[in-house]
């Protein structure tokens, strides 16, 4: 299962939008919850609901569109990882962003995995979380759920901007996914077009929180 949120650079939803569009995965499910965001829009001829899950190959991408409400946030993240649990995944990749201020060294993305996925993967040592910083939001409830249930699973978090949405931050944890599973996806659009992508998510973040606004005044 490979999931991600807004969060740090919009790093996580900017990087499964991606994948969804790159592998063309088949929609397969939907995710109905109490505080459902009150937005759907237009993909092509289908119409996109809040969130949403993918399928290609042996890969199942659950993808959100908006961000959970945050009185739901909790409950919304522990139940997708009990899914995958539940369901006997092979194991969890949950994509996120990190404050490219804590950047010490040159390298473009730090990792949080569970116990259970460190044992089957001692390479990714030299790229553990330093200690002192924290993963925070969806993903943070996630691998505590993973961890509490003994199950393989790690976060993939690039250096990125706090300020903006970050396109080069989503391609560097695209490709450290391809090269994790095998996979060939060409990353060279999202960093060619990284400003024009920019842009336009950050026009569509003001037209969305005006959007509550009007609804809320």
């Amino acid at each position: 299962m490979v999931t991600g949120f807004h969060g740090i650079g919009m790093t996580g939803y900017i990087a499964i939008s991606y994948l969804l569009n790159s592998t063309k995965a088949e929609r397969i499910g939907y995710i109905q919850t109490e505080s459902l965001p009150p937005f759907v829009s237009v993909n092509g001829d289908k119409l996109l609901t809040p969130f949403e899950i993918y399928r290609w190959n042996k890969f199942i991408f659950v993808r959100s569109e908006f961000p959970p409400h945050r009185s739901e946030e909790s409950a919304f993240s522990r139940r997708i990882a009990q899914w995958a649990i539940e369901g006997k995944f092979k194991e969890a990749v949950l994509v996120g962003g990190l404050d490219e201020t804590f950047r010490s060294g040159s390298e473009e993305l730090r990792m949080v995995p569970t116990k259970a996925y460190l044992e089957r993967n001692q390479s990714i040592k030299d790229l553990l979380l330093e200690e002192g910083l924290y993963v925070t939001g969806p993903l943070a409830i996630m691998l505590a759920t993973f961890e509490v249930h003994d199950f393989p699973a790690v976060a993939v978090l690039p250096y990125a901007s706090r300020t903006r949405p970050d396109p080069r931050a989503a391609a560097a944890a695209i490709r450290k996914i391809s090269d994790t599973y095998q996979l060939k996806i060409d990353v060279s659009d999202l960093v060619q077009d990284a400003e024009t992508i920019e842009k336009e998510l950050e026009e569509r973040t003001i037209r969305t929180r005006q959007s509550y606004d009007g609804m809320y005044v």
